[in-house]
């Protein structure tokens, strides 16, 4: 395994649903593999596949998916 990179399900743009930040654009970063299988988890497509991506992939992408700063 190469501890460069990461297996991702997915990385999307949407608004925070949770906790004190509700309501704030976020970017996420859905990892492949959780290993816990809890009971209310929403996410059982992210438990196999994905694709593996260096760090360097993943932050580009990151800057490419951010909402531009207001002026």
């Amino acid at each position: 395994m190469n501890p460069t990179s990461v297996r991702i399900t997915e990385i999307f743009y949407s608004l925070q649903g949770e906790s004190s930040t509700v309501g704030l654009p976020t970017v996420f970063v859905r990892l492949t593999g959780c290993p816990l299988r809890c009971h209310y988890c929403d996410t059982e497509y992210a438990f196999y596949g994905g694709e593996r991506r260096s760090i360097e992939q993943v932050l580009d992408c990151l800057l490419y998916t951010s909402p531009s700063p207001r002026d």
